[in-house]
């Protein structure tokens, strides 16, 4: 068993070098205008508290904060505590703000989610979809004690805020523009997600329909939440693998298709991240990092 399954891996890892480099490009591309698109998301954000820190500072923060995410167990482990010490450290903006405005982007991130979600179970397992429900009542209560969770939000990061900065937070939940811009960048972000994968699977002349690729997409998602492995490295790839397997594409070819994947996401992701990081004042966020 375990010698047919390491064939199937070494065959993969074959077709993926003769995967289609055109596609394979396009792939990375979408990778980074995600990334950007993260910064725009953030930006927004930050604005809507009165904090204005170029996009390409946030760019680069989240570049690495992506690095940190592949070297710690879990998904976004430390890369958002280390987005945090970046615009905290290198741009004077308070811990509280910044910490709060990560934790409302993923409350911006989670309403496309959890479309993806809905489309990628309702296609194969209506009932697997019921765990929308209590999600959904999550963020309702959020929204509605907005001041409390706040208040919660800046005890947990210990953080101590003025009066103003206080106010300013409070009144993101009644920011049009920027709710408006972080949905928006996230649904992007999502259905560019899809697009790698589609353009993967296309590299190697496979025609792999959209519901399914969203099911693809929301399972990664979730599997890279779930590992308690560093970058969810082993635990990512055996889960999409059978995830593909599932859905019918043939086993060598679902193993080359996680092995450009993940090595656009985690490879290059991590390398990008560890460059920025080390070039671009990132020394001394990693400093005050250890030192937490």
């Amino acid at each position: 068993m375990f010698s047919s399954i390491k064939m199937e891996v070494l065959t993969g890892i074959q077709q993926a070098k003769c995967a289609s480099l055109h596609y394979f490009l396009l792939a990375i591309a979408t990778y980074y205008v995600s990334v950007f698109l993260f910064a725009v998301r953030w930006k927004y954000v930050l604005r809507g508290t009165g904090v204005d820190v170029p996009i390409s500072e946030l760019f680069k923060a989240n570049l690495a904060g992506l690095f940190m995410n592949n070297i710690t167990p879990m998904s976004r482990g430390g890369g958002e505590l280390l987005r945090m010490l970046w615009v905290s450290k290198l741009r004077g903006v308070p811990m509280g703000i910044s910490a709060v405005t990560i934790v409302y982007e993923r409350i911006l991130e989670s309403i496309p989610v959890m479309v993806m979600v809905a489309i990628g179970f309702l296609y194969f397992a209506t009932s697997e979809a019921l765990v929308l429900i209590p999600l959904l009542l999550g963020l309702l209560m959020i929204w509605l004690k907005w001041e409390e969770f706040i208040e919660l939000t800046l005890r947990l990061f210990r953080v101590e805020l003025s009066d103003e900065d206080r106010g300013r937070i409070l009144t993101l939940r009644r920011r049009g523009e920027v709710n408006l811009v972080g949905i928006t960048a996230s649904s992007l972000v999502w259905a560019l997600d899809v697009a790698r994968l589609k353009l993967l699977t296309l590299a190697f002349g496979l025609k792999v329909s959209l519901p399914v690729l969203v099911f693809v997409s929301v399972v990664n998602l979730i599997l890279g939440i779930a590992a308690f492995t560093p970058g969810g490295i082993g635990i990512v790839e055996g889960g999409l693998v059978g995830t593909l397997t599932y859905v019918g594409l043939p086993p060598t070819l679902a193993v080359s298709v996680v092995v450009l994947e993940r090595f656009i996401s985690y490879v290059l992701g991590s390398l990008s991240g560890l460059v920025v990081l080390f070039t671009s004042g990132g020394r001394e966020v990693w400093r005050a990092l250890k030192s937490r």
